[in-house]
């Protein structure tokens, strides 16, 4: 008898410590302020930006974004060369392990192009990391830089 109990709880144990892993998310990046800059009218692209936390201990990529009411999403940021800031895009961004990348005006930023206008919030994006992992957020639409 006692080793059927001990047979059922060891049982019951390991499915429960599978099912709990099962639902752990492979990518701890936490995605947060997400908002988007209200497009210059007669203009088809935008800039948007968002806060991303990694509280894991592995190094995350954010490595796509992609939106249903733009048809294209790219990561960039901004660089000073010879007194003249530029930007450049990157392929993928990274997110340390234990950091937060905060995406704002003036630095990292997403450039987004091809947008259906008008903007209707709230601004589904979808965002993609280097382990295959993709979250789901909603953007507010902003008038102005805050």
């Amino acid at each position: 008898m006692k080793n059927a109990v001990r047979i059922i709880l060891i049982s019951l144990f390991t499915v429960i410590s599978v099912c709990s892993l099962a639902q752990a998310p492979a990518s701890a990046v936490v995605a947060t302020d997400a908002w988007v800059k209200a497009p210059i009218p007669g203009r088809y692209m935008t800039a948007g930006f968002v806060t991303l936390q990694n509280p894991s201990q592995q190094d995350r990529q954010l490595v796509s974004v992609s939106a249903p009411w733009a048809g294209l999403i790219e990561i960039h940021t901004h660089l000073h060369e010879d007194g003249v800031m530029k930007m450049r895009q990157l392929m993928q961004l990274p997110i340390p392990a234990g950091e937060t990348v905060t995406l704002s005006p003036g630095g990292l930023h997403l450039m987004i192009f091809k947008l259906n206008l008008p903007l209707v919030e709230p601004l589904p994006l979808t965002l993609c990391f280097d382990d295959g992992t993709c979250t789901n957020i909603d953007a507010n639409l902003r008038q102005k830089d805050f």
